[in-house]
């Protein structure tokens, strides 16, 4: 959706440190090295479909993982309407001020829905 231009991402660069954090996780390296993906590809294609927004005020929405109040702050300072996670923190709150909080699988379910 993104390659045509459908939706359009938003992620700043404290997403892209924790993206790249993830990667490096054991269980992530084995999943790339299975499907021949170098880590660094992944990098690129996230960079090469997203817009970097300069995330400059703080959002405390979820004390429990700090983390994901960057995902908030994010879309708020991008204007998005949604944010898509399986997070279940993000996904507990539901909405965010004006920012809908769905799953990929809803998110889908619902653009097919509306086409």
């Amino acid at each position: 959706m993104a390659e045509d231009g459908l939706v359009q991402i938003f992620i700043s660069q404290h997403i892209l440190e924790e993206i790249n954090r993830v990667l490096e996780y054991p269980k992530i390296q084995k999943v790339l090295k299975q499907s021949d993906v170098e880590a660094s590809s992944v990098m690129a294609t996230i960079l090469s479909l997203s817009s970097l927004v300069d995330v400059t005020e703080s959002v405390h929405a979820i004390p429990e993982d700090p983390s994901d109040n960057h995902v908030l702050a994010c879309a708020k300072k991008a204007g998005a309407q949604i944010v898509i996670s399986g997070d279940r923190h993000l996904l507990q709150l539901g909405n965010y001020d004006d920012v809908r909080i769905l799953t990929a699988s809803r998110f889908i379910e619902q653009q097919s829905s509306n086409h």
